[in-house]
């Protein structure tokens, strides 16, 4: 479940308030999640990716994919990161 900066728990930041930290420095990690059609197939990327416009808006700025959810080719993994890159430019632009 995502969280937005408006969402960080009061106590963590009032901890890095205390420590002379601003909570507006720490990195947001967002993903994707994968939903498998059945047992035996891949994960859509596209309907994984849908969500990426909406963590960026809220904040996120790095975001973690594993690329066996997507891909059962391990010589294809190279192809598969150009294939988010572009699509989630095309999702942002």
């Amino acid at each position: 479940m995502s969280t937005t900066r408006g969402q960080v728990p009061q106590t963590l930041k009032a901890a890095m308030a205390t420590a002379g930290r601003d909570i507006a420095d720490l990195e947001m990690i967002g993903g994707t999640r994968a939903v498998f059609p059945d047992d035996d197939s891949c994960a859509d990327l596209a309907q994984a990716l849908e969500p990426i416009p909406a963590q960026m808006a809220q904040g996120f700025t790095t975001f973690c994919i594993k690329p066996s959810q997507f891909t059962d080719d391990p010589n294809g993994v190279a192809a598969f990161c150009r294939e988010v890159i572009r699509r989630v430019e095309s999702l942002t632009a």
